[in-house]
Parts: structure tokens; sequence; C-alpha cells
């Protein structure tokens, strides 16, 4: 092999080494975003998560539904705003977990806003679900004490809302707490609670609960805004929706308080609400179509990349133009072999012309018979003889006959001469190569 012949490969085994490690950071691209879209599915879908709440509100034909963000809500559709909180620091950025055990014990799932809530809260009636376990509780499916948040950070959290007085969280003395909600025309329901966080402040009544010892009540703010807050979320999770009277007294509640309005289930970062009167004029930004690029368009997106990738890559090896050099070196080879043709024909050399012909006659069929990796084996006179009487023995006498007489014929045999003893030679090799 030449040495430019070897430059050539490395090149194009380099070009190709590069589209593929492209092409895998895409796919790695691609998977990063379907993950990250799919954290807070899980989350939803977990036993600290409120899907079975929306699935059960929504079979007594309330309205109720999620809400990520993304698009402007009406404030005067909603009757009942819900919030959960998955964030004991609303100030900060959380810290990523770094190991196993770090994930199992961080206190805060993804990152709020103490602003946004506030415009919410003052917009539309609102209901607080403040945290309360790790998400080793989630990913582990155990519901643990150890697993509990730290309760001065719940604490915390609670008392960003302004409580005159400020706001006290605490937790039931025993494992299983009941507590009472009163329905008003029918027997009053029993919340069941697995060590339950409970919170008392200034300016609360309680509904499920007592003023000292309350985990859903009715608060007013120091600003006058009326708010709700519910301090443990086992009440209407998908962990604790089973327990006790828990699934009927937060669709009691929610009756109550909703009437046919809808419920949103709020989970989004920024304030999306709006109202009529305010005379909304939506202006296109790059938000708009940064919207068809967000989960569940992402991974579409990234799997057509991926394809027009992969597709592009095939077509330009498959059906590319050929390496420059190579086209060189083949034309000038049937340049080469062209004028000596010529020549050989111009010196009335024409039984000369048939010798080399009848070799390269033999070296072609050779090839069509055996493949070109075997061809050379058998390309020459002789060694096609051979064969020529082991696999097509009617065929070698007449072959043998009309190699004799090419090589007979002298090197200024008439044209006349020349084409008879080619014609022979390549009937008798087209009757081999068609020989079954």
């Amino acid at each position: 092999m030449s040495q430019l012949d070897h430059t050539q490969r490395e090149q194009q085994r380099f070009g190709a080494d590069k589209i593929i490690l492209g092409v895998l950071a895409a796919m790695i691209v691609g998977a990063l975003l379907y993950v990250s879209s799919q954290q807070q599915q899980r989350l939803r879908s977990s036993p600290t998560g409120l899907d079975g709440l929306q699935i059960w509100l929504s079979s007594d034909d309330q309205t109720v539904r999620s809400f990520t963000g993304g698009w402007p809500l009406n404030a005067d559709d909603i009757g009942l705003l819900m919030l959960p909180f998955y964030d004991t620091d609303l100030a900060n950025l959380r810290t990523l977990p770094r190991s196993e055990e770090e994930l199992i014990a961080q206190q805060d799932e993804y990152d709020l806003r103490l602003g946004p809530i506030l415009a919410k809260i003052n917009e539309v009636p609102t209901l607080i679900i403040l945290p309360k376990w790790r998400s080793g509780m989630r990913l582990t499916g155990l519901a643990h004490p150890i697993l509990l948040i730290n309760r001065t950070r719940v604490e915390d959290t609670l008392n960003d809302l302004p409580f005159e007085g400020g706001a006290h969280l605490d937790y039931a003395p025993k494992a299983f707490s009941e507590f009472t909600f009163e329905t008003g025309s029918q027997s009053a329901r029993t919340a069941v609670i697995y060590s339950a966080q409970t919170f008392a402040a200034q300016g609360c009544a309680p509904i499920v609960g007592t003023h000292s010892a309350m985990i859903l009540g009715s608060c007013a703010l120091m600003n006058g805004t009326k708010v709700f807050v519910l301090s443990d979320p086992d009440l209407i999770n998908n962990h604790g929706l089973l327990q006790g009277d828990n699934a009927f007294i937060i669709r009691d509640f929610v009756a109550q308080t909703v009437g046919t309005q809808q419920v949103i289930i709020d989970y989004s970062r920024d304030d999306w609400l709006t109202r009529d009167s305010e005379g909304l004029q939506r202006e296109r930004t790059w938000a708009d179509l940064k919207r068809f690029f967000s989960p569940p368009f992402t991974l579409m997106w990234a799997g057509l990349l991926i394809a027009v990738v992969l597709i592009l890559w095939r077509a330009a090896l498959r059906f590319g133009p050929l390496l420059p050099t190579k086209d060189r070196l083949g034309a000038s080879k049937m340049k080469a072999i062209g004028a000596r043709a010529r020549l050989m024909r111009l010196a009335g050399r024409d039984g000369a012309l048939v010798v080399e012909y009848s070799k390269a006659r033999l070296a072609a069929t050779a090839s069509e018979l055996v493949g070109a990796a075997h061809g050379n084996q058998i390309s020459k006179p002789e060694a096609f003889l051979a064969y020529a009487q082991r696999r097509h023995p009617r065929y070698a006498m007449a072959l043998t006959e009309a190699l004799n007489t090419i090589s007979s014929l002298p090197q200024n045999a008439s044209a006349a001469q020349a084409m008879a003893a080619a014609a022979s030679l390549d009937t008798i090799l087209e009757h081999i190569t068609h020989d079954t």
C-alpha cells in the first residue's frame, strides 16, 4: 500500500470517528433533556406527589388540572390554586446531591421563589402545601421518621408568609394521629396521619385539627390576604390519600371552597396569573418559540436530529464522490491501456493485440467465476485451462484450441484473423461462464 493510500484511509477514518462522536454527543444531550423533563413527572406520580388527588377529584366531576407554566392563566376562572412546596429555602438555589446518600437525605426537590408565591396568594384563593418528606421517602417508598425534613427548615418556610406573631410547627407525639373535620350536614370525618406535622398561628382558624395543632387551616395574613395552609401533605398526597377519611375530607373541602370553579395544582415557578379586565395584549416573544422545544417536544427534536445526522453520514459514505486521488489513478491506467492498444493497431500488430486481449479476457472471466479475491490464482492461461478441465471438461478441448490458435498468430496477422480468433475465444468463455 502506498503512503498516499494510507494517508487517505487515515483521513477517512478520522472523519468517520468525528461523526460518530458528534452523534453520541447529540444522543447524550437528548437523554439529559429527556431525564430533566421526566424528573417532575416522577415526583408527581411518587408517594409524595399529587397525581392521585387530581384523579380522585376529577372522578367526582370536579374540574382539576396540573399546571407547569408556559401560558397565562385567567385568575377569574380559578376557584382554588394548590401550591405544593418541595422547597424549604425559597431564597436560595438548592445544592445538588453528589452521592446516593446525599440524594436520599436531600430536603429540597426543586427550587421555588417567594416573590411569585406571594403574588399568586394575592390574586386567587390559594392552598399552601408545606413539604414534609426528604427525597429518600420518594425513592425508597418508606415513610420513616428519619426521612422527615428538618422541622426548623419547614417552620422557616411557613414563616415566609407574613403571619402576625409568626407561626409554630410541631409533630404529633404518636405514630398515627386522628384529626376531626366538621362537614356541617353530615357526621364528622376523621383524618388519619402518620407522624403528623401540625402548626399553630395567630389569625388561623382550624379546618382539620385544633387551634393548637391543626394540619389544615384558613389564615389571614398581616396584609389582609386570606390563604389556606396545609402543614401535612399526607392528607392529600398519593401516600396518605387512602388513610382514614382523608380522600373524602379533601373532596368535601374543595366542594365547599370552590363550587363549580376549577382547581389548579400549580407546579410552576413563575406567576402566570392574569385577568380579563387587565386587557392583556399578548406580544410574540422568543418564549413562544421556545415552547416548541421544551418537553415533551425536546425528545422528538433530539430524535429527528440524530436521524438526520445518520442519514447524511450514510449518504455521504455510500453515494458521495470518489476520492480525487483514486479517480486520477484509475483514469491514468485506462488511458495507458487505450494508448497501448492504439499503438499496436497503428503498428499493424493485431496478432500481439489479440494475445494481450486473451489474457485480459481470461482474467476477467476468472474473476467472474470465482470472485475477485481468488481470480488471480486461475487468471494465467495454464491455470485457467486446468480449472476448465476440472469444472467444465466439455469445453476444455475447445478452449485449448482457441488459445493455441491465438498464441500461434503472427504479430502482423490480419485484422480478420485476429477478430476471428478473439470471437472464438469469447464464445467459449461465454459458454463456460453460463455453464450450469
